[in-house]
């Protein structure tokens, strides 16, 4: 059997269309999923999985979706971060907590100071690390990178840690189980794609706001009965 995985990360997907299922308007979604977050993360901690990183904006929920429903989610944010600034579990259990997109390029300004209060207030933090990937897109992080290293490296030079070193998730391990929900089995936007290349897939039928921290745990399960091959 696998031990538990050092590195999780979770697409949440179906905040919107468990919204719409119930004749609600689409923020109601992500205000169930917000307390989902708190459960899985609970239930990682008592797992003692060191590394999480949920999907909680991209890129193109910014750009693309009602200038209602975006101020809504901007409120849920700023409210969430002075939140986990002042969470016990988070100071209990040293969690430090990190903000990965482009956040502070379009994130209100209030927005992006709650986050820097609250990545500030847990910077010390080494027992366990909670990534949010805020104004993201996987194809946007590597396109950067590619940016960066065009910039700088000669092309013979070009090698897989140079890749790594230029991603917004250089300091991260490279994932072990990637969870999606909401029924649909693919990727997105090339979500984390450098680093799920080697990573085991879990998909759940059930809309995010359904997810609990008992699917959370037969996820992790499932992944341990598996072989990991890495290629051999």
């Amino acid at each position: 059997m696998l031990p538990i995985p050092e590195h999780v990360a979770v697409i949440m997907d179906g905040n919107r269309r468990w919204a719409e299922q119930r004749s609600l308007p689409p923020w109601k979604g992500h205000k169930e999923g917000e307390d989902v977050v708190e459960e899985v993360l609970d239930k990682a901690l008592d797992m003692e999985i060191k590394y999480m990183t949920f999907w909680a904006l991209s890129l193109d929920n910014v750009e693309k979706r009602s200038e209602e429903e975006v101020e809504y989610l901007m409120d849920l944010f700023e409210e969430n971060f002075k939140k986990i600034k002042d969470d016990d579990r988070i100071h209990e259990n040293e969690v430090r907590i990190n903000v990965l997109g482009r956040w502070e390029e379009v994130l209100p300004e209030r927005v992006v100071e709650a986050i820097k209060d609250a990545v500030e207030a847990t910077a010390d933090y080494s027992n366990y690390q909670l990534n949010l990937m805020v104004a993201y897109s996987g194809k946007d992080e590597m396109l950067q990178a590619v940016k960066n290293i065009a910039k700088e490296v000669d092309k013979d030079d070009i090698k897989p840690d140079i890749i790594k070193e230029n991603l917004f998730t250089s300091d991260l391990p490279f994932v072990d189980l990637l969870i999606r929900t909401g029924g649909e089995p693919h990727n997105s936007t090339g979500f984390m794609m450098w680093d799920t290349a080697n990573s085991q897939y879990y998909f759940s039928e059930k809309l995010w706001p359904e997810f609990t921290a008992e699917d959370f745990e037969e996820a992790i399960e499932d992944y341990r009965k598996r072989e990991r091959r890495f290629g051999k």
